[in-house]
């Protein structure tokens, strides 16, 4: 019975995932697999043991380091993001400027202002990377910065100490002029990849808590009236979304190919409050 109880709250928790739950765990036996050989090397030979160990671990840490580089991660000051010295949305407000445009992770932190400024108050800074059709953000946090939630002091308890890295990745969708939104399917806390049916909860706590101060990049093109209006933008976002204003010269946002695209709103558009 306590198995059969057991397997039901997984499925209902993880279901969604379990391909990549059954991928991790094939790889995760793999790994104690090698294990077990490396620890049998050691009895038979401690040194030649500890060496293939070691000859592992770098190689794991020489993968990791490569994915990271052709991620291309860009690292922001959460409160202040740098903007580039040439503003890459002016082109969408000329006249006969282009219907859109497209620019890599190392452009759009001052376009990602408000998005970094929902982050945990223990963020300092925060990296952001686009891979495919997906945002990537992470950032080191004080795990007590959760400890209130119920939804992840369920899971977690009292493994919410110290600090460590939040995880965030999924894509963005325009919700209407002037507001697009992120959504999280994928949370990552403390090396453990939160539940999806969870991750409205906490979304939402992220969402709810108070803005920090000074995240506006300053001299940036301020987004409209009505997106910057949270209490007006709640309603029409998914439960799992952080809402990202744009700037009144925007009118849609996509992540496609690793880059973000911009698409040019048209007069009207850009006129609504």
């Amino acid at each position: 019975m306590v198995l059969v109880v057991g397997g039901a709250v997984g499925y209902w928790l993880y279901g969604d995932r379990l391909p990549s739950v059954l991928s991790r765990a094939a790889s995760g036996a793999a790994d104690k697999v090698t294990d077990a050989a490396v620890r049998t090397s050691e009895r038979l030979d401690s040194e030649e043991g500890a060496r293939i160990a070691a000859e592992q671990e770098a190689r794991r840490r020489a993968a990791r380091e490569r994915r990271d580089r052709e991620l291309g991660w860009v690292t922001v000051n959460v409160d202040a993001p740098v903007a580039p010295k040439t503003n890459p949305l002016a082109p969408l407000r000329r006249r006969n400027g282009p219907a859109y445009v497209s620019l890599g992770a190392n452009e759009v932190a001052g376009l990602l202002a408000p998005l970094f400024a929902q982050l945990p108050a223990s963020a300092i800074t925060a990296q952001v990377a686009l891979d495919g059709d997906l945002l990537l953000v992470r950032t080191a946090v004080s795990l007590s910065d959760f400890t209130g939630q119920s939804a992840i002091g369920a899971v977690l308890g009292k493994a919410l100490v110290g600090e460590d890295t939040l995880f965030l990745a999924g894509p963005l969708e325009p919700v209407r002029p002037g507001l697009a939104q992120f959504r999280v399917q994928e949370l990552r806390l403390k090396g453990i990849d939160v539940p999806t049916r969870l991750i409205p909860g906490l979304v939402s706590s992220l969402r709810g808590a108070a803005p920090r101060p000074g995240a506006e990049r300053p001299g940036a093109e301020r987004p409209g009236a009505a997106a910057v209006d949270s209490a007006s933008g709640a309603g029409t976002l998914a439960a799992d979304a952080l809402p990202v204003p744009l700037p009144t010269s925007v009118s849609d946002v996509r992540v496609v190919n690793g880059t973000l695209t911009l698409y040019r709103a048209s007069t009207s558009t850009a006129r609504t409050p």
